[in-house]
């Protein structure tokens, strides 16, 4: 088994990595917030749901992105990826998809409360769904940028 060497890694890899640690640490945030409160309540109150906690669109893209990682990292441990560039592109663009149907089925309020007008309800895509969000759409940008590269030099 070969031994990795950071310094092999490219930058646009070590932004694939980082993608997939980072998906990893923000599936723990709230993806999914509801709030309540008013006059008529006497008190406020609300949760939230991780990725982990609200269905397949919560955590496969998180997985994929870790599995993402993982592809680009094996070669770089003498393991031979074929098309590794490919998997990674597939499994990065598989995990933005998710991750917007997952945000665009959330059950929201629309920003006009349960009883129209100010009821004091609000629901919707929590910090973690948009983090994870922009994370996947990093990681697919650098596949792309390699798959790009990849291309030019073969040519």
């Amino acid at each position: 088994m070969a031994s990795f060497d950071a310094k092999r890694v490219s930058p646009i890899e070590w932004a694939g990595i980082g993608a997939g640690a980072l998906a990893f640490l923000v599936s723990f945030f709230p993806w999914y917030s509801v709030s309540f409160s008013g006059p008529s309540l006497g008190f406020d109150a609300g949760g939230s749901l991780s990725a982990w906690s609200i269905g397949i669109g919560g955590w496969l893209p998180i997985l994929l992105l870790i599995a993402a990682a993982v592809v680009i990292v094996l070669p770089h441990l003498g393991t031979a990826v074929p098309n590794k560039t490919m998997i990674w592109l597939g499994l990065a663009g598989a995990a933005v998809v998710i991750i917007l149907i997952r945000w665009l089925t959330l059950p929201d309020d629309g920003g006009i409360g349960v009883l129209g007008g100010d009821s004091g309800f609000s629901s919707g895509a929590g910090f973690g769904l948009i983090i994870g969000l922009v994370v996947a759409i990093a990681s697919t940008v650098a596949a792309v940028l390699t798959f790009q590269s990849s291309r030019k030099t073969r040519a």
